[in-house]
Formats: structure tokens, sequence, C-alpha cells
């Protein structure tokens, strides 16, 4: 793929209406490149054969192995076929998010629809993903770091809604220190104490004065979690903090000017019952909801799937390599948990492959290496040593073809298997390399 990638801002200014592209974000060609498509056909094959923006550096694609056309791609009898959302195709329409696998190289199809107030920032060591999705997210933060309105922050549970508003304080300019709580987690006869802090004596077994949360984010940002969860009772006083900036401490006679900026997490769906329910106050939350970021689930930006999972691999001193079968069962997978979800995944097979060169689909959970249907796990691959099935993945070297083919005692079709491939891609690799199928076998 010859084609550079280009910001979702800069792709919409050079077309109207949703822009559509294919990023290449796992495969021998390398990441993040990308193709804007319009009407026009487009052939994807291996490079070496012909010009055009979709060849790819991948030997095990056929020289004309598919063509995008409109909103469909068709497969022109591929050795390896073509898949789409994890299943062989002849012909699939494609929707945004759709994951393509071509040989050893993967593609998401976007379509990005871009307003003009939208602003795209790209990632950052605190918020990874280059999704257009996050950076919207990121663009939301530039925008509204600086200033002193409140920022309610949506999402899902598990999505990182915790370092959105760490972004934010990070690019706030603010010198105290990001504070961030709970609130479902607070005891509630001590919600008020925490947040508030308390007088000497204000209680029982109240025998020293305490802060609270609010003095120690002075000058900083206190990250109010779960904000759904904050007793009624409790939500007048907050809404004065917010409204007056001081606080008054449980048994305290005066009240106490705080500098804080107060940003605010939820799941919509649990904000907006309370509201209706009537146990959360509307005008806190008109308070709250001052600028509102919303942190869509991960299944929504399948782009970010690989990067995270990277990065958790390289946070816990393992390889950060993925297998492309691997690579393909990650994207496919719906991550009700979101980003907390595939965090914890990762953390297994890192423990699973156990020092291994990369994480394959046999590393991964069952229920998620199911999503391949079987491909990358069958009996063959599964029963040979692990040096091997780590290897399978990627094109082999001539010793490592060597080494598979005596394992298999020059058995073509299951060397086929084990790699995942066409018989003849098996022939052809051997040509290339210099490898004596037939001494494999024993034979003259």
């Amino acid at each position: 793929m010859t084609a550079t990638q280009p910001s979702p801002r800069r792709a919409q200014r050079e077309a109207t209406g949703p822009v559509r592209r294919l990023v290449i974000v796992h495969g021998p060609d390398g990441v993040g490149r990308s193709l804007v498509l319009d009407e026009a056909p487009v052939t994807l094959g291996r490079a070496g054969h012909g010009d055009g923006p979709l060849a790819l550096a991948d030997d095990q694609l056929s020289r004309q192995h598919a063509r995008f056309e409109g909103c469909q791609v068709h497969d022109l009898g591929s050795t390896n076929g073509t898949f789409v959302d994890g299943q062989a195709v002849d012909q699939a329409p494609l929707a945004d998010g759709t994951v393509l696998r071509v040989g050893q190289t993967l593609l998401l199809h976007e379509i990005i629809e871009a307003r003009s107030q939208d602003r795209f920032e790209p990632p950052t060591a605190g918020l990874l993903g280059p999704s257009p999705a996050m950076q919207r997210v990121r663009g939301e933060i530039a925008r509204v770091a600086r200033h002193a309105v409140s920022v309610l922050i949506q999402g899902e549970t598990g999505v990182g809604k915790e370092r959105v508003a760490e972004a934010i304080h990070q690019a706030s300019g603010r010198r105290g220190p990001f504070v961030p709580v709970n609130c479902a987690a607070l005891p509630a006869d001590l919600v008020e104490s925490e947040l508030f802090g308390h007088v000497a004596g204000a209680f029982s077994g109240a025998r020293a004065a305490h802060d609270g949360l609010f003095v120690a984010a002075s000058g900083g940002t206190l990250f109010l979690d779960e904000i759904g969860e904050m007793p009624l009772a409790l939500q007048p006083k907050l809404l004065r903090a917010l409204s007056t900036g001081s606080i008054r401490a449980v048994g305290a006679t005066g009240a106490r000017a705080v500098d804080v900026r107060v940003v605010a997490a939820t799941h919509r769906d649990v904000l907006e019952a309370a509201l209706g329910a009537g146990s959360f106050r509307a005008d806190l939350y008109a308070r709250l909801a001052g600028w509102v970021i919303h942190v869509p689930p991960l299944r929504t930006r399948r782009a970010d799937v690989l990067p995270l999972a990277r990065a958790t691999l390289a946070r816990l001193g393992a390889p950060p390599h993925l297998t492309a079968d691997a690579a393909e069962a990650l994207l496919l997978a719906p991550w009700p948990f979101n980003v907390r979800g595939l965090e914890q995944a990762m953390m297994a097979a890192a423990v699973r492959a156990d020092g291994a060169p990369a994480v394959d689909v046999g590393h991964l959970d069952a229920a998620l290496a199911g999503a391949l249907g079987g491909r990358g796990t069958s009996e063959q691959a599964v029963a040979v040593p692990l040096a091997l099935r780590v290897a399978a993945d990627v094109p082999p070297d001539a010793a490592q073809l060597l080494e598979v083919l005596e394992y298999f005692e020059g058995n073509v079709a299951d060397v086929a298997r084990f790699f995942g491939k066409d018989r003849r891609q098996i022939y052809r690799w051997a040509e290339r390399l210099g490898v004596d199928v037939d001494a494999a076998r024993g034979g003259p």
C-alpha cells in the first residue's frame, strides 16, 4: 500500500460527505498506512506484480487477490482467500469497522464523518489509539482542558474514563495534584467527611481533624468517578461547592475556599436513569455537565485494539508482538468490558506465551480464539512444539520451512494446515527458498 495515512480532518477536506478508507492494522507492510476509497474499483495484490495503491509486500497474497468496488469487496479467486469479519467470502459488503484479512495482512474499513467543529488529535502516551473516535476525544480534551468549565465524561465501564480525566488535568496547566475518587466505593456514612473533611469531635470516632479530598486536590483536579452513585442528601452540598468554590467541613461553623477543578464521570444510562427517578438533582447535573465528553466503547473503535494490546504486552515486559491469527481474533472480539477487559486478556496471554517471541491465537482465551472458527488452531498446530507454533504465522525462512516439513515427514497437506495456507503456497515457498520437499520425506 503506497498511500500515506491522511488525518480524518484532511480526508474530510479532500472529499465531500463521508470518507471511506482502508487502514493497515497488522502485516508485513507495517501498520498505519491507509488509502481513501472512492467509487473507482481498486485491486489489491502482491507487490511486484503490477503497480497500484494496494500492492502489498505480503507473499501470501495472490498477484490479483481482491477488488474493492463501491462498498463491496470481491475475492478474485485468490489462493489463500479473503476474509471479512472472520468469514471467507467471494464478495461481501463493507461497513464501518469491518475487519478484512488477506494473507498475513489485516485491514480495517473505516467510514469517517467529520463535522466542521471536530478537532482531531494524535495518540499520546496516556491515551493511545489512532481511531477517529479517539482522535475526537483527544481533540475535546485539547479544547476544554485550560478552561475553568466542569467536565462530565460519559462511557461504559472500562473504556478509560479516568485516563481521559487525567489527560484533562495534565493539559490544564494546573500545578496541584490529580485526585481520583470512586463515589460508589465510599462508605455511605462517610462520604461527606471524605469529600469535605471534618473537625475533631464532629462525630463518634473523629478524634482528629481531617481535610478531605477537596482540600487534597487544591490547585489541581478532583475526579469524581461514578458520580451517579452520589447520595441524594449530599448533592446540595456538592452543588454549593461547585457554585461558590468553597466547602464546609463536617462540624465546622465556617466555609473554606478551595481552588479545585472538578471532573466527573459516569455511564450515561446510569445517570439518565437516576435523573428520571429523581435520585440525582437536575441542577447538579447541569453544573457538572458544562462540557460533556463521550468515550465510545472499544467494539466501535477497532483501530485501537491492537495498539492497546501491544502496549499492554510491552508494559508487562513481554515481546509486544502478535501473530496475524491472534491479531484477527482480538479485532473480532466484542470486548464487553472494553479496554479493561482487553488488558486482562493480554495479561493472561502473556502468562500462557511464557517468553515466546509472539502471542499466538493458542495463547488467547478460548472464547477469543473461537472467533476464527478453528483457523490457526488445528490439531496439527496445537500438537507441534511451541517454538514451531509461534513461527507459524510469518513467512518462514529456509531452515524453518525444512524443520516443519521434517516434523510432518514431508506431508505437504499437514504443513499447509499448520501454516493455515494452501498446499500451493508451501511449494512456492520451497521453490523460492531452495528447500527440497522430497528430502524431507526421506525420498531420493
